[in-house]
């Protein structure tokens, strides 16, 4: 009785750790940030160009992760013409980099070197991806590493944390609602003997004179 026991129990962890590796996932398979991408210019940009002044660019190369083509060559992005503003800012314009989708969304990139102006016709523009593409089963995402690398240091294991205290219950009702011995109402001070104010009661008012018969 007792192997049947054991002979069942083995039986049911197998199942479960085949049905634990069955649904795991495969390692994630990463597109760096910083993978380097370059850009062709679709048209001109003058010199001095007005605010708010777009030109559209498209990928050179694709974007390849695993095999699958993330972002095929021709995928389109597109340069903005901005303006500092503020007291003493320079009036030279600084153009921007956005817009490029890949097939996972919207990747964030960052010229190699501020872009000058003017823009020609087929230039070329180096830039770099600042987000991490993953690959894990069959979905791809867009990840955005922090400004900042992550410390793995643990805390002290002497350190306690300082216990938080809560307020009693009567310090957060209202005062028409608090318990306890009513508020004793105020009282009049005797008045001394002697006093003016004594005398005053003490002396009976004048009685009124009666009607005339």
């Amino acid at each position: 009785m007792l192997g049947i026991r054991r002979v069942a129990v083995g039986a049911t962890a197998l199942l479960l750790l085949s049905a634990a590796w069955a649904t795991a996932e495969a390692p994630p398979h990463v597109l760096p940030a910083g993978t380097a991408v370059v850009f062709v210019a679709d048209g001109h940009l003058d010199a001095m160009p007005r605010e708010g002044t777009t030109l559209v660019v498209h990928l050179r190369d694709p974007l390849v992760l695993d095999g699958t083509v993330v972002a095929p060559a021709g995928n389109r992005a597109r340069l903005l013409v901005n303006y500092p503003t503020g007291p003493g800012a320079p009036h030279t314009p600084a153009v921007v980099l956005d817009r490029f989708v890949i097939q996972p969304g919207l990747m964030p990139v960052r010229p190699d070197r501020p872009i000058g102006l003017p823009i020609e016709t087929g230039e070329t523009i180096a830039a770099r991806t600042q987000a991490d593409v993953d690959h894990i089963g069959e979905r791809y995402s867009i990840r955005v590493p922090f400004p900042f690398p992550l410390s793995g240091d643990r805390p002290a294991a002497y350190y306690t944390a300082t216990p938080a205290r809560t307020a009693p219950p009567h310090a957060l009702m209202p005062a028409g609602h608090r318990t306890g011995p009513p508020t004793p109402l105020p009282t009049v001070a005797p008045t001394p003997a002697g006093s003016p104010a004594s005398a005053a009661e003490g002396t009976p008012a004048p009685a009124s004179p009666s009607p005339s018969p």
